[in-house]
C-alpha cells in the first residue's frame, strides 16, 4: 500500500513523547519527514526499534507510564538515554554504580546493619578506634577537668562522634562555661562594689573586721571564694565584718555562756567606755548590731561582779 505524505507507522509513534532523533530510534523527519536514515535505532537481538520498527520483548515491558514526582516512565527515560539493547543497559548500570563508589560518598548503615558495616562507616567518617583518640586542646590558661573530660570521650566513641565533632563540640563547651564564670565573677564584683559603698566611711574598718575573721577562722583563699560563690559576695562580706568586729573586741559568743578570749574585768572596762560612746548609743537600739554587742558585754560583765561577791 502507498502512504502519502510520509505517512509511515513506526516506533516513534509507540514511544510517544520519547521519540526522539539521534541513536536512541527513528525521529520525526524535518519538515515532517518520515522516521529513519540515521536517526532509526538498529541492531538485532536487542534493539529498542527494528527494521520493522516493533519494539523487542524486553522493551515492551518497560512502564510507559511516570510514577510520583516522576517527569516521564521508565520508557521514556531510556529512549532519552539512547539505550539500544539489554548489554547498554547493564552497562550504564555498571558505570553509574562505579562512579559513585569513586565520588567518595559514605553508605549510611541502617537500622540492622551488621558490625561490620557500623565498622567501616565508623573509620569513614573519622571515629578513633580508642576513646583516647580524641584530642582535646584546653585554652591557654585553662585547667580541664580531665575526669569529666574522659567521660565525654567514652561517650563520645559510644555513640560513634567524629574526632572533629568531638574537639569542636568540647571546645564550644568549654568556651561557653568560660563566658558564664565571667559574667557570674562580673555580679559578684558589682555586688561586692555595693556593699563597699553602702558602708560609707567605715568601709576600711569593716574590711579590716573582715580580714581579721578570715584570719582567726583560718580560712583560706578557696574558702573565701566558695563564700563569695555559695552567699553571695555582699552576703559573705556582711557576714564576716560582723564576725571579725566581735572578735576584736574578744566577745565572740560560742554558743551558751561558753566564751574566749576576754576577762571579766575587761569585759567591765568595756562597758563603761561603751556607756559614754554618744554614738554608739544613738545606735543602741533593739534588734541592732550594737544592741547585741551592748547585751554581750553586759552579760559578761555581770558575770564578773557576780563572781566577785560569790
Amino acid at each position: 500500500m502507498a502512504f502519502e505524505n510520509g505517512d509511515v507507522g513506526g516506533s516513534a509513534e509507540l514511544l510517544g513523547g520519547a521519540a526522539g532523533g539521534g541513536d536512541a530510534g527513528g525521529g520525526a523527519a524535518a519538515d515532517g519527514g518520515a522516521a529513519g536514515g540515521d536517526g532509526a535505532a538498529t541492531g538485532s537481538d536487542g534493539a529498542a526499534a527494528g527494521e520493522s520498527g516493533t519494539l523487542p520483548d524486553w522493551f515492551e515491558k518497560v512502564s510507559a507510564d511516570a510514577g510520583d514526582g516522576e517527569s516521564s516512565s521508565n520508557r521514556d527515560w531510556l529512549s532519552a538515554k539512547g539505550v539500544k539493547d539489554l548489554d547498554g543497559l547493564v552497562k550504564m548500570s555498571r558505570d553509574t554504580e562505579k562512579a559513585l563508589r569513586e565520588s567518595g560518598r559514605i553508605k549510611v548503615p541502617g537500622e540492622n546493619a551488621k558490625p561490620d558495616e557500623l565498622a567501616a562507616f565508623h573509620t569513614a567518617i573519622g571515629v578513633p578506634d580508642k576513646a583516647d583518640g580524641y584530642e582535646v586542646q584546653a585554652p591557654e590558661g585553662v585547667q580541664l577537668d580531665d575526669a569529666m573530660i574522659g567521660a565525654l570521650r567514652e561517650s563520645a566513641l559510644k555513640h560513634g562522634t567524629p574526632k572533629g565533632a568531638f574537639a569542636g563540640l568540647v571546645s564550644d563547651f568549654v568556651q561557653i562555661q568560660i563566658e558564664q564564670a565571667n559574667a557570674e565573677a562580673k555580679r559578684q564584683d558589682e555586688l561586692a562594689s555595693s556593699w563597699v559603698k553602702e558602708q560609707g566611711g567605715k568601709a576600711d574598718e569593716q574590711l579590716a573586721h573582715i580580714n581579721t575573721a578570715a584570719r582567726s577562722l583560718g580560712l583560706s583563699k578557696t574558702d573565701m571564694s566558695g563564700l563569695r560563690a555559695g552567699l553571695g559576695a555582699d552576703r559573705a562580706l556582711g557576714l564576716l565584718a560582723k564576725l571579725g568586729a566581735g572578735m576584736a573586741e574578744d566577745v565572740l559568743i560560742t554558743g551558751g555562756s561558753n566564751r574566749f578570749g576576754v576577762s571579766g574585768a575587761e569585759a567591765q572596762g568595756e562597758l563603761e567606755r561603751l556607756k559614754g560612746d554618744a554614738d554608739f548609743q544613738a545606735k543602741n537600739k533593739p534588734g541592732t548590731p550594737e544592741r547585741a554587742r551592748w547585751d554581750r558585754v553586759n552579760a559578761q560583765a555581770a558575770e564578773f561582779q557576780a563572781a566577785k561577791q560569790a
